[in-house]
């Protein structure tokens, strides 16, 4: 579902789920973005007595749940607005399942309190992402011990803008197990994500967290998990990794020049011209370059793998290139998935907004580290 940012979770997605309780006879289990019940249907297989609350926002959806189920409590409506939510008895459920939508909402006085009160961040801003206000959303309705299995972007696995989260589960709360899903698992989105297993206690000792990543396990360490993102700003030590430069010519100029080009105003239409010559490499975009508008209000962050013939950049361009191609599809995807957050924390100007090439750079290169460190924990142990 689009609409909502609520991606359908797949079959085999939902049984991982639904497979990580290790509750044997829970009496209770929640469902605070049900969809169509992919993740009911996977719950019901292994506990089919299990008393299921099911809380979801599309009305079709919700007439599809009271048709398909008889014997569930199905609620209609926002599950972060406290009129709904509250519908809800805290504390009063064994396992929750959950594949929140994927997108920023509105920060209403509930949440801002909620997340305060639970975490102690104070969210600065009018957006927060939705992740983690369902994430705690079930978590206050968890009875201690209680289980959840939550989806969740990348972003949070891998993120600095989310070592403050990461810090909050690992001092508070009993991580058992995180399942990085495999490329494409849901429709619509190439989104990367992983699975968490959480109980809802507090594990004073925890030393190392269970990861599962294409079907082998390994042992994470809880402070990698927190902070091993935490690289020194302006890191060159992955700087042979990418190329990222910034156009030299205005969008007039490269009008002007009788090649074909790439402006602010090319991401839905990209002006044909013959071919820019390649001896000038640091001002041309190539076939599978990242480009990125670096400049205006309403384009600010509009980012696009370039397809088309070689062609000049303008000077509101960056063109961020990686040869490889694994490293290339990580940045690119957690760069769609963070842009939002980091563009509001970094874009400067009043009538013109735009952020630098060395803020840009110093993102790039802390994306580039996390892949290679968090790559080389895997292959280290």
């Amino acid at each position: 579902m689009v609409e909502f940012k609520q991606f359908y979770t797949e079959r085999d997605v939902s049984d991982k789920l639904a497979g990580l309780i290790q509750t044997t006879l829970p009496e209770t289990c929640l469902e605070l973005s049900a969809g169509e019940g992919a993740l009911i249907d996977a719950v019901l297989k292994i506990h089919p007595h299990v008393n299921i609350t099911a809380v979801d926002i599309d009305q079709k959806n919700i007439a599809y749940l009271r048709k398909k189920y008889s014997g569930i409590n199905v609620l209609c409506g926002d599950s972060t607005l406290p009129e709904v939510f509250d519908l809800i008895d805290n504390s009063s459920f064994d396992i929750a399942l959950c594949n929140p939508p994927f997108k920023n909402i509105d920060i209403n006085p509930f949440l801002a309190s909620m997340v305060f009160d639970i975490t102690g961040k104070k969210i600065k801003g009018d957006k927060i992402r939705a992740e983690v206000v369902f994430l705690l959303l079930n978590l206050k309705k968890l009875k201690f011990s209680g289980e959840l299995a939550i989806i969740l972007p990348d972003m949070f696995f891998s993120s600095l803008a989310y070592l403050w989260l990461r810090d909050f589960i690992i001092k508070n709360l009993n991580l058992r197990k995180i399942i990085e899903c495999e490329h494409k698992s849901f429709k619509k989105t190439e989104a990367k994500t992983h699975i968490y297993h959480i109980k809802n206690e507090n594990v004073r000792k925890q030393s190392n967290i269970l990861f599962e990543k294409n079907g082998k396990e390994y042992h994470l360490s809880c402070v990698n998990f927190v902070s091993s993102n935490n690289f020194p700003e302006a890191s060159e030590k992955y700087d042979d990794k990418f190329i990222l430069f910034r156009g030299r010519k205005s969008g007039k100029e490269c009008r002007n020049s009788g090649v074909s080009y790439f402006h602010t105003t090319s991401f839905d239409s990209h002006p044909a011209g013959k071919e820019t010559t390649t001896d000038a490499q640091e001002y041309t975009a190539f076939k599978n370059d990242i480009l990125i508008a670096r400049v205006g209000t309403r384009v600010l962050g509009k980012t696009i793998v370039f397809q088309g013939n070689p062609s000049l950049v303008s000077d509101c361009i960056f063109c961020l290139r990686i040869s490889n191609e694994n490293l290339r599809n990580y940045f690119f995807y957690r760069w769609v998935e963070e842009k939002e957050n980091w563009i509001s924390a970094n874009a400067k100007g009043t009538c013109a907004k735009h952020f630098s090439l060395v803020s840009f750079k110093n993102y790039v290169r802390s994306c580039i580290a996390d892949y290679f460190n968090f790559k080389g924990n895997l292959n280290g142990n």
